[in-house]
């Protein structure tokens, strides 16, 4: 699968990382690159911030994942934003 981590170098989803590119997904990561050392090499990772909007859809352009997983949306209004970035880009938002 084609998977999109928003996050993946924190707490929790930074095992997640590691289970999933072991697994051999094809995965991916958008965070602001603060923890580059823990990302596993078989990785893409996407460095940006996710609340400038403009750039993360620059970055992204079309590409299609299987599934995004949200690691850091605490409140409605950044769900919102994850909405309207990925709308048309997966099937699956988590």
């Amino acid at each position: 699968m084609k998977i999109l981590l928003i996050g993946g170098t924190g707490t929790i989803s930074s095992a997640i990382t590691r289970q999933l590119a072991e697994a051999g997904h094809d995965l991916w990561l958008l965070n602001r690159g603060t923890r580059k050392d823990e990302v596993p090499e078989n990785v893409t990772q996407i460095i940006t911030d996710i609340n400038d909007e403009e750039k993360v859809c620059k970055l992204l352009g079309n590409t299609q994942f299987d599934a995004v997983c949200e690691f850091i949306g605490f409140l409605p209004s950044q769900v919102e934003r994850d909405i309207r970035l990925f709308t048309g880009l997966t099937h699956q938002y988590s």
